[in-house]
């Protein structure tokens, strides 16, 4: 009897443009292919939280629909020089997403990056070494310079993004042979726009930024399963990686923007991405 593969699912950072990964786990629900791992980076540190809680995609989806910009930051009132949003709405509005009585009690492996800021490292919170709180959440979600960095325990932290906006390597170390990773975006040979505006360059870069660590660890990984393929590599097993991603980029101020009808469209766009790609391959 073939063991059944035991399914990752890493949730890359994006801020408002996050929506779309509710969409493929959406699909993901109704194929009957859901996660043993859960991986998260900044909007997707709450979504792998949300579905480690118990929550349905249809409760995210709900949860979405009721978010608006107001809901998770506001102009800094007293300290401006800190960041340019106060992210204390943030805290309440976690509550939709995740329930964190039953995420204390989840079965499912939860890890949750973030940027320590007095050392530079990546830092991994393990939900089975450390009982995950919203400051956790939110420290993945420290945009440098938007937010202010979030402090837990001794140390402070930004976005996991910084370091590492898809850790596959996360993934790999909990025993996944099967990783699904979304991206917010777009990746592949793609002839982009030249940028007209300095926003516009802003968000190009931002995107390559992103997509490079992606890129660089898809190759390792790459490397390691040729080598266990040919049988030269004992201590790694393989381990199959899809992707899933918009086709086009999407405005740089979606990170920080959050409103219903484009998260309903973003949403609709990540099921039919999902279906897509991952439809032919079950």
């Amino acid at each position: 009897m073939t063991e059944r593969p035991k399914r990752a699912l890493v949730l890359s950072g994006g801020g408002g443009r996050g929506a779309y990964e509710v969409g493929v786990f959406k699909y993901l629900e109704e194929a009957g292919l859901l996660p043993d791992i859960l991986v998260g980076t900044s909007i997707g540190a709450i979504h792998a939280a949300g579905i480690a809680s118990g929550k349905t995609a249809a409760e995210l989806e709900e949860a979405w629909l009721n978010t608006r910009t107001k809901d998770i930051q506001r102009f800094w009132r007293l300290r401006p020089w800190r960041a340019i949003y106060d992210t204390n709405p943030w805290y309440r509005t976690l509550r939709r997403f995740i329930d964190f009585d039953r995420l204390a009690e989840t079965d499912k492996r939860l890890l949750i990056t973030a940027t320590e800021v007095e050392t530079g490292q990546l830092r991994v919170f393990d939900n089975q070494k450390v009982g995950l709180t919203p400051s956790h959440i939110i420290a993945s979600c420290s945009i440098p310079m938007v937010y202010p960095w979030t402090k837990v325990g001794n140390h402070h932290y930004w976005d996991g993004a910084v370091m590492a906006n898809t850790p596959l390597a996360g993934a790999i170390d909990a025993g996944a042979t099967e990783i699904l990773v979304v991206l917010l975006s777009p990746v592949g040979e793609q002839r982009l726009p030249l940028p007209r505006r300095p926003w516009d360059a802003l968000a190009m870069i931002l995107d390559m930024a992103l997509i490079a660590t992606f890129e660089n660890d898809i190759k390792q990984l790459e490397n390691v399963n040729q080598l266990v393929a040919a049988q030269l590599d004992e201590k790694h097993r393989h381990v199959k990686c899809r992707v899933v991603a918009p086709r086009k980029a999407t405005a740089l101020t979606r990170i920080i923007r959050y409103e219903p009808e484009f998260s309903k469209q973003l949403i609709a766009q990540g099921y039919e991405d999902a279906r897509e790609e991952l439809g032919n391959a079950q």
